[in-house]
């Protein structure tokens, strides 16, 4: 698998398109998996030049818009990054979306994961990436992807400056909103996933009395504020958004450990909490609270434990909560560094601060059913 990342300061989307465009069209890529700023989302230019740069119209282009960006060089605020991926005809690379999600989203996730296998055939793919808008259930999606067996499914949520404002996905030349998409990897690849998120949990468990969509109303006999502020004795305030989350407890599989980031400002009433994704009425969970060196020492053993198991990665991809990035600010750049510490400074890497991660978690027998998460480091090592 032959890999190369670049990414571009330039305001201009058309000029930032060329500038990536160029640096990819080395390896002549069979595709590129984009991640770009909201200010780039205004218009099809992205895009189109990277299509002029790299002339091949039979090139597939998947992405969206985040909370700044991941490249090789490091992580910003602003700008655009790229992967481009050429696996010389042994992959076979195939990309489909639906628009809706906002309205329906297990409806139009449950369609495109049909359409996107039936495209496929016989043979299912090895992997899927899933990228979605923000506004949206996510728990719905949830419910969908993890009923794909023996499929693993990687992606997240669109974001943009943290504003919570507006989003969109890049489907080969077009800019999409209200919309989800697929791309599909089907034949020779070797792949690694790896979910980060060692988050302290604080105080008791508690049950999900009162729930609906993405907003809870009532744990343990009390309203879903005064249940956070018992359990880590204080309120919870618009600066701790997407840093203190509730971690839903499964009796059955206590090794499945799922995340949900608590949103202040989409809380429904006074004491109820607004969620990136919901849970279900009847569910246990129990706060947790990041602590930012637990975050960044766990990056370094996701690695180190990569490259010590003898895993040769061609390049990466990284789903990261923008709750991660706010805590860490400017050392939210270690999520990269880990990786170039062990796989060289030229390492290949793009991704992107999202509002909601997907991926699957190691067990014994390979990986989990497919989950969806929040405050989560999700890495994709994309093997030789």
């Amino acid at each position: 698998m032959k890999a190369i990342s670049a990414s571009s300061h330039a305001a201009d989307a058309y000029r930032a398109g060329l500038e990536i465009g160029k640096v990819l069209a080395a390896i002549n890529p069979e595709v590129v998996i984009l991640f770009a700023t909201i200010h780039y989302a205004e218009s099809n230019e992205l895009t189109e030049a990277i299509y002029d740069a790299i002339d091949n119209e039979n090139l597939i282009l998947i992405g969206n818009t985040g909370d700044g960006y991941y490249e090789t060089h490091g992580a910003s605020d602003h700008g655009v990054a790229a992967v481009g991926l050429n696996s010389e005809g042994a992959v076979t690379w195939s990309v489909n979306y639906e628009e809706g999600i906002r309205e329906a989203p297990a409806q139009v996730t449950e369609r495109l994961l049909n359409r996107t296998l039936k495209t496929l055939g016989t043979t299912p793919p090895e992997l899927l990436l899933l990228l979605s808008d923000f506004k949206t259930d996510a728990s719905q999606i949830e419910k969908i992807v993890e009923s794909i067996e023996g499929i693993p499914i990687v992606g997240g949520l669109a974001a943009d400056d943290n504003l919570m404002a507006d989003c969109a996905l890049f489907v080969n030349k077009q800019c999409l909103r209200n919309a989800a998409a697929t791309l599909a990897i089907q034949g020779e690849i070797n792949f690694n996933i790896s979910i980060g998120n060692n988050l302290t949990p604080v105080g008791k468990q508690g049950r999900i009395d009162a729930a609906e969509g993405a907003s809870i109303f009532e744990i343990a006999g009390c309203s879903a504020m005064d249940f956070i502020e018992q359990e880590t004795g204080k309120p919870v305030l618009q600066s701790d958004r997407g840093l203190t989350s509730l971690t839903i407890i499964d009796p059955d599989q206590p090794f499945i450990k799922r995340l949900r980031s608590i949103v202040p400002d989409f809380s429904t009433t006074e004491r109820s909490l607004g969620l990136y994704g919901g849970i279900e009425q009847g569910k246990s969970v129990q706060v947790c609270v990041a602590q930012p060196q637990e975050l960044i020492a766990e990056v370094y053993q996701i690695a180190k434990r990569h490259k010590e198991h003898g895993f040769e990665p061609s390049a990466a991809i990284i789903i990261s909560c923008a709750g991660r990035k706010s805590l860490l600010g400017e050392d939210v750049n270690h999520e990269i560094k880990a990786l170039s510490e062990q796989f060289g400074i030229t390492f290949p890497i793009v991704g992107f601060p999202s509002f909601g991660e997907i991926g699957p978690l190691k067990n014994a027998e390979g990986y989990t059913r497919n989950l969806f998460h929040n405050m989560t480091y999700v890495l994709l090592l994309l093997g030789k």
